[in-house]
C-alpha cells in the first residue's frame, strides 16, 4: 500500500492523505490552512489528476482544515467526482462551515458546495464500506460525528483525524482497541509537557475567573471555534448559571454557534445517553436555555451596553464577530478574555497567548489591556493520551505522526520508540507491507 502526504505533515491544517493498494483507493479528508496568507500555504498540494484518481474519500469531521479544500476539489474546473462518505452529523455541519467560508474567503461558489453535498454519502459509526479498499468510522471524541478511519483489508491502517480520550459535557471518549499495523496519528497537543488537566479541574477555574470578573464589573469574551468548543463551553456556562454558581448576567451567542447547536440537536444519537435523555425527556433543554442571547444590532452595541459573557466566534481571533468584542473590550482591565481551544501559529489568538498585547484585528492596532486566560477544554488528546492511543491499538507496527508543531511530532515520536515512527513532510508518498 502507498500512503501519500498531501497535507497536514509538519504543520496543524489542511489535513489530505491519499491511500492506494493497486487499483483500489481511498482519500483520507481534504482541508486548508485557514490562517495561511498564500494558496500555496492554504491549500493540500495534491496534483488535479491525483485527486481525480482517488476512488472515494472519506471525512473524519466538518472543521475546516479536514473539508475546506472540497469545494474547489469538486469545482466544474477541477471535476472530481467521487463519493465522500462520512457520518450525519459530519454532512449537516459541512454545509454550514462551508457555507460560512464561501462567503467569507469567496475562493469557490455555492454551486461548488452544493456539488460536494450531492456527492456525499451518510455512514453510521462501524459500518464497513468502501469501493474495493473498505473502511469504517468509528467514535473519535472530538466533535459531534467525528470519526476514527478504520480502512480493512490486506493492511489495516488507522487515520485518527482529530481525537479525544476525555469525557466530555456531550461526546463519549474515542473507541480504542482496534486492530490495524499502521496508524496515522494527530498531534496537536504531542509535545512531552502537553498534559491536560482534570476537565473538572479546569471546569472549576473558568467559572471560578468568570464569576470574579463578573464581580469586579466587567464582562467576558470566550472566542470559540462555532462547532465543538461553543457547544461544550455554553453547556457548562448553562449548568453553572441554572445552579447559581455564575451570578445571572446575559450570555450572548454570536456568530455560526446557534446553528451549530441545531444540529447538534437533530444529531442526539451521536451524543452522550445521558444528553439524549436530558433533552427528549427532561424539559430542560440545555440548546434552548433561557439565559442564552442573540444580538439584536450588527453594531452589537445592545451587547456591549451592559454586562455579559459573550461566546463567539472565531475562536482563533481571526475574524467573525469576535473582533468587535475584543475591540470594545479591550482597553477594560476588569474584563476578561478566555481562550478555550488551540491557537495555531501566526493567528492573533496565538500571539496574544504568546504575550503580545498589541494586535492587528481588521487592519487596526489594538491594545490588550483586558484580563487574558487560558483554559484547556481542548478536544484532542495530551501527550499520555496520544501514547495510550497507539500502545492500545492491536497489532501495531508503524506510526506516521502528522498535524503537530515540528518539535511537538518529534516529542512524541521519542515517547513511541517501540514503533517504526515517521514524521512525514507534504508531499512524501511512503510504501508500507
Amino acid at each position: 500500500m502507498e500512503i501519500a502526504f498531501y497535507g497536514g505533515a509538519g504543520e496543524v491544517g489542511r489535513n489530505c492523505i491519499g491511500l492506494r493498494d493497486g487499483r483500489a483507493s481511498l482519500l483520507l479528508d481534504c482541508g486548508v490552512n485557514v490562517g495561511a496568507e498564500t494558496p500555496a500555504a492554504r491549500n493540500p498540494e495534491i496534483p488535479d489528476a491525483d485527486a481525480r484518481s482517488y476512488a472515494q474519500i472519506a471525512i473524519s469531521h466538518a472543521h475546516l482544515d479536514h473539508i475546506g479544500y472540497l469545494p474547489t476539489l469538486y469545482s466544474r474546473a477541477k471535476h472530481c467526482r467521487a463519493p465522500i462518505y462520512a457520518t450525519k452529523p459530519t454532512m449537516d455541519l459541512m454545509s454550514l462551515l462551508l457555507a460560512d467560508y464561501q462567503r467569507l474567503s469567496n475562493l469557490f461558489t455555492p454551486d461548488d458546495i452544493k456539488r460536494v453535498l450531492g456527492f456525499c454519502r451518510p455512514l453510521h459509526f462501524n459500518q464497513i464500506q468502501g469501493q474495493d479498499m473498505k473502511f469504517s468510522f468509528h467514535n473519535s471524541g472530538h466533535i459531534l460525528g467525528s470519526g476514527l478511519v478504520l480502512v480493512h483489508g490486506r493492511q489495516r491502517v488507522l487515520y485518527t483525524g482529530d481525537v479525544n480520550n476525555r469525557v466530555s459535557r456531550l461526546l463519549e471518549p474515542c473507541h480504542q482497541g482496534l486492530r490495524a499495523e499502521t496508524l496515522i496519528m494527530e498531534s496537536t497537543y504531542g509535545g512531552a509537557k502537553d498534559s491536560h488537566k482534570p476537565l473538572k479541574d479546569v471546569v472549576k477555574d473558568l467559572i471560578d475567573s468568570i464569576e470574579t470578573t463578573l464581580i469586579k464589573g466587567g464582562s467576558v469574551l470566550i472566542p470559540s471555534f462555532a462547532v465543538g468548543r461553543a457547544q461544550e463551553v455554553l453547556f457548562i456556562l448553562e449548568q453553572h448559571m441554572t445552579s447559581g454558581a455564575l451570578s445571572p448576567v446575559p450570555i450572548f451567542v454570536d456568530g455560526m454557534i446557534l446553528k451549530a447547536n441545531k444540529i447538534y440537536r437533530q444529531n442526539l444519537d451521536f451524543a452522550k445517553p445521558e444528553v439524549r435523555r436530558r433533552v427528549l425527556h427532561s424539559g430542560q433543554d440545555p440548546f434552548q436555555s433561557r439565559h442564552f442571547h442573540v444580538p439584536k444590532t450588527r453594531s452589537r452595541a445592545d451587547v456591549l451596553n451592559e454586562q455579559a459573557i459573550i461566546v463567539s466566534t472565531s475562536g482563533m481571533l481571526t475574524g467573525g464577530p469576535a473582533h468587535i468584542y475584543l475591540k470594545a473590550l479591550a482597553k477594560d482591565r476588569n474584563s476578561l478574555l478566555a481562550f478555550v481551544g488551540y491557537q495555531s501559529e501566526g493567528t492573533p489568538g496565538r500571539r496574544i497567548i504568546d504575550g503580545e498585547r498589541e494586535v492587528e484585528l481588521d487592519g487596526e492596532k489594538v491594545k490588550i489591556n483586558l484580563e487574558v486566560k487560558k483554559f484547556d477544554l481542548s478536544a484532542h488528546c495530551d501527550h499520555s493520551g496520544l501514547v495510550q492511543l497507539a500502545r492500545t491499538t492491536k497489532g501495531l507496527k508503524r506510526v506516521f505522526l502528522i498535524h503537530g508543531e515540528k518539535p511537538k511530532l518529534a516529542e512524541l515520536r521519542d515517547a513511541l520508540g517501540k514503533y517504526d515512527v515517521r514524521i512525514p513532510k507534504t508531499g512524501e508518498t511512503f510504501t508500507v507491507r
